[in-house]
């Protein structure tokens, strides 16, 4: 199952000049994600071959401007496609997205978006002293591959949540890993519990920091996958 990143953005400069957030396409229908800009969707879809009323479903992982941001282009274009949201996300937020009579699911556990793919459900996490509500993405083949945001309830603790769900090993673990501002022993205790977790390859990007991304890299060395946009991974 193909996973391309349609838009990544993780410094400083990107965030100034182009956006930020990320946007994973999987399997050619589910659009995970919407980065932050609507021009910059619209323009790597044409980029990259992606016909707009190709996509069926959308997810998002939470309420935060760089991952919702192109949202409002896909459905101003394509109104046939299911957004699935975290049930407690705002009643503004999903009052703007009722505004476009798209099927809108929100979900709360364990949900199947399409065959062997599921969202986590919402998992609480917390951002600036304030309860915060995301989801992830799960894939499941022969084994487990994991896509997040911004992982702010933890991603450790997204990582174990998936494996009470599902007893295949964890192939991948793609996204943001919220690492940004942890001290660089702190990464490296992540870095083992992913090791003990047995995670096979990782794809850290966005928020997870140069810092942290470099330590991942060290670590797993093969099985470390660079992240960009435009590239396929699986």
């Amino acid at each position: 199952m193909e996973i391309k990143i349609v838009a990544e953005a993780s410094t400083r400069l990107q965030r100034l000049f182009v956006g930020w957030g990320v946007s994973f396409l999987i399997d050619n229908d589910l659009l995970f994600d919407t980065f932050s800009n609507g021009e910059i969707i619209k323009n790597n879809f044409l980029k990259f071959g992606i016909d707009v009323k190709q996509i069926k479903y959308i997810v998002i992982s939470h309420e935060h401007w760089g991952h919702y941001g192109g949202l409002w282009y896909v459905l101003e274009n394509n109104p046939e496609v299911k957004v699935y949201i975290c049930r407690s996300f705002t009643e503004e937020f999903k009052s703007k997205i009722k505004k476009f009579n798209v099927p809108l699911i929100k979900v709360s556990g364990l949900a199947e978006i399409k065959p062997n793919i599921f969202s986590t459900g919402e998992i609480i996490g917390e951002y600036d002293g304030q309860p915060l509500p995301e989801q992830s993405l799960i894939i499941k083949d022969k084994k487990i591959s994991i896509i997040t945001g911004c992982s702010h309830p933890g991603i450790i603790e997204i990582i174990k949540k998936v494996k009470t769900y599902f007893s295949e090993p964890v192939y991948l673990v793609l996204g943001g890993f919220h690492l940004i501002d942890k001290s660089v022993s702190e990464v490296k205790q992540i870095v083992n519990e992913f090791k003990n977790l047995e995670v096979e390859k990782v794809a850290p990007c966005h928020c997870t920091g140069k810092q942290a991304i470099k330590l991942f890299k060290q670590n797993f060395k093969e099985n470390f996958i660079e992240v960009s946009t435009g590239k396929k991974i699986l």
